[in-house]
């Protein structure tokens, strides 16, 4: 047994894998992981711990105890969500504290298992508190960053100023001060309440908290490389302490050749089980290539009724093949016996069969493996990070179609800053909705047009970049030689 590490995540399913990928990274250079989490993921995580075991990786998964009546996640569907209140997700993380404490000090007493005092704790960004509850039991804490620096810096000064705050330009433009060069955020690029937030607001006061306890951290590591956004990189850390950029967190297949290595990657990275898996990748590999858009909005998110209508009939028109992970709109009532297709548009999805023009995944589906097969041309995305690394990784260009949070800066990041996606007009005053003509015009641009040729270009440059940064004698691969030899030069308990 190895030098022991415990993991902590927060209660986001998005964060889940780049924390796994990140446990199996420190197993491989002989440390003993220990992945703490809550019966929320206990199903998820479950398969992923025995299989890693099987395969003679020393992770052990341990459940932290906690009433099943006392937290509750919510879902994040739309730009709709009531942002003067901290949001469902980041409330629950927050209530953790208390369960995570009495789960450390019973297990610093030997009452949960026989591994060691952990050399260090690694706890998600979200979870400021854990620098706290670390140092009461006298273990170093070490904040993980799930996101990228771009959008930490922003989102950083944006929901510390508030947008009321900030200065503006004549035609209205939000702008944000004290980063490595000026950056213009339009109304579209923030939360739907964000510009009218009050000091009262909840998220407001909730970073508040967090971020200056993250800064208490004996070490910060981030999941993205340096090449991608090194001036931003160096801003955040200035602001925020010494970082180590250990990205993208990806299995080593998600690097190679993407004809060969594609049905490989999907069960290395996935944490869901999908009956359409197969399929899809069957039916793709039919396709010719770089003809297919991926469509997906993520593991916690679903857009509205109206939205799935007007992105179908889009798909339609534009003629494009794609596949699209299919899920419950967010305005729709949850019902076990309705499927995601009954949303679509009457007929649509057996003309998408009989065109051969779509195929539908319904549930999880294996978007590593999508984006890594030759067929894949684009993805259409929430541009949540894990997203937006892979989509670099695979060399596949985007539609950014952000739907909360930090995926508005990320958005920007995408559009604006590294030139590798078009973005999808959404229209406030039509409540966020892209028409069907937007989607067809957008969908051809990537897909047909020569814009499309030009992102593919860029974004198969930056899919070099993240190689060599991941590989031996890489950015990537140094800081994390050198996180892995401060863990090690750590006192043991």
């Amino acid at each position: 047994m190895g030098a022991h590490v415990m993991m902590l995540s927060s209660l986001g399913h998005g964060h889940l894998i780049p924390f796994m990928q990140l446990a199996k990274k420190l197993v491989a250079r002989g440390l003993t992981i220990s992945f703490v989490t809550t019966f929320h993921h206990i199903p998820s995580l479950r398969s992923k711990a025995e299989a890693a075991r099987e395969a003679g990786l020393d992770i052990h998964l341990l459940e932290m105890e906690i009433p099943h009546d006392h937290l509750t996640l919510g879902k994040v569907n739309s730009n709709s969500v009531q942002w003067h209140k901290l949001p469902p997700l980041l409330d629950a993380d927050e209530r953790l504290e208390p369960h995570f404490d009495r789960f450390l000090g019973r297990f610093l007493a030997r009452e949960i298992s026989p591994l060691p005092a952990p050399l260090c704790l690694i706890a998600d960004f979200l979870l400021g508190w854990a620098s706290a509850v670390a140092k009461k039991y006298g273990v170093p804490r070490v904040s993980f960053e799930t996101s990228g620096c771009f959008a930490e810096s922003v989102h950083q000064i944006v929901w510390e100023i508030l947008p009321r705050n900030l200065p503006r330009t004549a035609s209205g433009l939000y702008l944000v001060p004290g980063l490595p060069r000026e950056v213009r955020l339009t109304r579209l690029q923030l939360l739907p309440e964000l510009p009218e937030a009050t000091p009262e607001n909840g998220t407001h006061q909730y970073w508040l908290r967090v971020r200056p306890a993250n800064r208490q951290s004996w070490r910060t590591i981030v999941n993205t490389f340096y090449e991608l956004e090194g001036e931003f990189v160096d801003h955040y850390e200035s602001v925020n302490g010494t970082l180590r950029t250990i990205g993208p967190l990806l299995p080593p297949e998600a690097f190679e050749y993407r004809d060969v290595q594609c049905k490989k990657i999907a069960p290395a990275v996935e944490l869901g089980i999908s009956t359409d898996g197969d399929k899809c990748m069957q039916w793709l590999d039919a396709q010719a290539e770089e003809c297919v858009l991926y469509i997906s909005f993520g593991s916690e998110n679903s857009i509205s009724t109206a939205q799935v209508e007007e992105l179908a009939l889009g798909l339609e028109a534009s003629g494009v093949k794609f596949v699209w992970v299919l899920r419950t709109p967010s305005d729709a009532a949850q019902n076990s016996l309705t499927s995601p297709l009954d949303f679509l548009p009457v007929g649509l999805h057996g003309r998408m069969a009989a065109k051969d023009q779509g195929f539908f995944v319904l549930g999880w589906a294996p978007q590593l493996g999508i984006l890594a097969h030759p067929a894949t041309g684009g993805f259409i995305s929430h541009c949540g990070w894990n997203a937006v690394l892979e989509s670099t990784a695979m060399g596949v260009p985007l539609i950014a179609w952000p739907l909360y949070a930090e995926q508005h800066f990320n958005s920007k990041l995408v559009v604006d800053e590294i030139g590798v996606a078009v973005e999808a007009p959404q229209r406030i005053e039509q409540d966020w909705l892209v028409t069907r003509d937007d989607v067809k015009r957008i969908v051809r641009t990537l897909m047909i047009k020569e814009k499309g040729k030009e992102l593919r270009k860029r974004m198969k440059e930056l899919k070099a970049a993240a190689k060599t940064a991941v590989g031996e004698g890489g950015s990537s691969y140094k800081n994390f030689d050198l996180f892995v030899s401060e863990i090690m030069a750590l006192p043991k308990a």
